[in-house]
């Protein structure tokens, strides 16, 4: 606490939001307001003998005040982003707020509504060469139905609902080319003007030449664009362990801080002229941060640099406790849900491990020579990251990267002279319309030296994924188990520093409760079953046995094999204008990829219990299966509208 001072501030903070969160989001907490700031009063009335021994008055009646105003700005926020659309098709007017990202089937554009509602949604257009054309700030209008998020409720699946909501997304819509046009108007505002620059610099970046992954590569790590990655190249870099180098933090913009101050460098170091140099960092470091997008991790990077900047005009250098304390702070102001997001958590964790364990691997070994000096830092900063992200990685994605290490060794050096060559190509393509031959050679040179570059981070991380265990997956850990990891690394760490008894005592307890967690674990038996799932590009079905997952292929009509339950797939309606004698009783009759069935006709071939409707029928054809049932008084489970189905073993 005496190192970080502003986490007296960010305590209430953090509180306020898991309150909101967990207990009670709708329940007003304005009278605790007034109780904080009636003690904040009373504090200033203390008399002056008193001061030392009440000290706690005035911080107690703050945080109380504080933790009031969170909880009442969480309810704010959840009121911009809640669903309260009409339930019919209507007119909306909206502005694009970010490059509009191409999919399989359709062009997904961010639109902040203007009328009839102030509201942030996911639209999707219907692919054509308008779409395409759409820029940030440019107003449309369209004509549809926005419907809220939903998740697919498949087992094990990402929460995709609670991840637009934190995003500040209220719903989702599609419209067709017919549907929407532009209104002509385009804003001015300062993130359209850095997005559209944005725009730009990825058009240079085309013009290099790269290829596909290469272009891809090149603009996620330097501008935080990631719509071009491939899923194999996201893949390659997750199992090599260097999936950080893909997203924009710390990193990224520590060296495009470096260079905008190699930029600044003329103006000196003292007096009114630096000053003004420091004002015009943070105007360039910022502009940067408008044109990544803002992620998470670059904002809490910017803060900190930020901190630094106003601190060397003061003669305060240096990044502690209370950088990141504040940096954390200001993030979850601007936006609470940040504390739900997993890049917020991993990019606050992985530099508070920094922090902590880097300076302490560091005295372990003094190196000698520059070189080795340079490696040892790299394999420190590596491996504390490491320490404070693995218990989170595996709590949230059950993946561990084995060759971190090495990746890291190897990769980290060619980003910083990517990101310099990057820089230096945008800033004299700014002059090619000069037509000087000297400045297209100097231009070319670089382009071939950063493509090789390029192509050398990519081989690496293709070669290590390709290696045997190169990433440990399946190793899922609990809530409980992600806190005792971190109370046994800490209590450890703490004990080989200052070598007190209770310290080496809580980390023995905690390793004795993670091993009768595990255990447990081990021996409870996992559930047994057959799983439709919800797949609404095509059917998907299998068994999990033992927490293995099994597919079933899906080529035609059949009995599904199971030990207690009568189940009958049909895939193709060739049923249709026959006659039975017989009527065949079963338990699940699962109806897939045919929009022709009708439970009119089936009934006289099947006396199901359950009818299940796969996510491959289309809506209509679901509507009129449903209906049918109710008519006939036989249940039925909408794969679309309920998710995945399961029968047990």
């Amino acid at each position: 606490m005496g190192q970080a001072p502003f986490l007296r501030l960010l305590i209430p903070v953090i509180s306020g939001i898991l309150y909101f969160k967990f207990i009670s989001p709708s329940f007003n907490l304005f009278f605790i307001g007034v109780i904080g700031l009636f003690i904040l009063l009373i504090s200033f009335f203390i008399p002056q003998k008193h001061d030392y021994t009440l000290r706690w008055f005035f911080g107690t009646g703050f945080m109380l005040f504080l933790f009031s105003l969170t909880v009442q700005f969480c309810q704010y926020r959840d009121t911009l982003v809640s669903f309260d659309f009409p339930k019919q098709s209507t007119l909306f007017i909206g502005e694009i707020v970010d490059l509009p990202q191409p999919k399989r089937r359709s062009v997904a554009c961010e639109v902040h509504l203007t009328h009839p509602t102030d509201k942030k949604i996911m639209l999707y257009l219907e692919t054509d060469t308008n779409c395409q054309l759409l820029q940030p700030g440019d107003q449309i209008a369209f004509h549809t139905q926005i419907k809220p998020f939903k998740n697919l409720g498949n087992p094990d699946e990402f929460d995709y609902q609670s991840f637009m909501h934190n995003k500040g997304f209220s719903g989702s819509a599609y419209t067709n080319s017919s549907y929407w046009s532009k209104t002509g108007h385009q804003s001015n505002s300062l993130r359209s003007r850095a997005l559209r620059v944005r725009a730009k610099v990825l058009n240079v970046y085309k013009s290099f030449g790269l290829s596909d992954d290469e272009y891809a590569f090149i603009s996620a790590i330097t501008l935080g664009y990631k719509a071009d990655l491939s899923d194999d190249l996201k893949e390659a870099f997750r199992a090599s362990g260097t999936s950080h180098v893909l997203a924009v933090s710390g990193l990224h913009v520590g060296i495009v801080y470096i260079v905008i101050l190699s930029l600044f460098y003329f103006l000196g170091s003292r007096g009114r002229v630096f000053f003004i140099k420091q004002i015009l960092i943070l105007l360039c470091l910022w502009g940067y941060v408008f044109i990544t997008g803002m992620p998470v991790s670059v904002v809490r990077a910017a803060i900190m640099l930020s901190l630094l900047s106003v601190g060397s005009m003061f003669n305060k250098k240096g990044l502690t406790y209370n950088t990141l304390t504040v940096a954390a702070f200001f993030t979850l102001i601007i936006n609470p849900s940040y504390l739900f997001d997993v890049g917020f958590l991993l990019s606050f964790v992985a530099v508070l491990s920094i922090l902590f364990f880097q300076p302490k691997l560091s005295k372990l070994y003094i190196p000698k020579y520059k070189v080795s000096n340079y490696i040892w830092n790299i394999l420190t900063v590596s491996f504390a990251a490491q320490l404070g992200v693995f218990p989170l990685v595996l709590y949230y994605f059950g993946t561990f990267p084995t060759y971190f290490f090495i990746t890291n060794l190897l990769v980290l050096p060619f980003i910083g002279i990517i990101i310099y060559s990057s820089v230096s190509l945008v800033l004299l393509s700014l002059f090619s319309f000069l037509n000087l031959h000297f400045l297209q050679v100097v231009i070319n040179i670089i382009i071939i030296c950063m493509q090789f570059l390029i192509k050398s981070v990519l081989q690496i991380v293709y070669f290590f994924e390709t290696l045997p265990m190169a990433v440990l997956e399946g190793h899922h850990i609990s809530a409980l188990q992600l806190f005792l990891i971190f109370a046994s690394l800490l209590s450890l760490t703490l004990f080989i520093l200052r070598k007190r008894a209770n310290l080496l005592i809580s980390f023995l307890m905690s390793i004795v409760f993670l091993l009768a967690s595990n255990t447990f674990d081990i021996f409870k038996q996992p559930v047994n079953e057959f799983i439709i799932y919800n797949n609404y590009n095509k059917p998907e079905m299998g068994y999990r046995i033992n927490g293995r997952k099994i597919a079933l292929p899906i080529n035609s009509n059949q009995t599904i094999s199971h030990p207690s339950a009568r189940i009958v797939l049909l895939t193709e309606n060739s049923y249709k204008s026959k006659i039975s004698n017989q009527v065949l009783p079963v338990d699940f009759l699962i109806l897939t990829t045919d929009n022709s069935f009708s439970m009119l006709e089936l009934i006289t071939f099947f006396q199901p219990m359950e009818v299940i409707i796969d996510s491959s029928i289309a809506g209509y054809s679901a509507d009129k299966l449903k209906r049918e049932c109710e008519k006939l008084n036989v249940s039925f489970h909408d794969i679309s509208d309920s998710g995945s189905f399961s029968v047990n073993f």
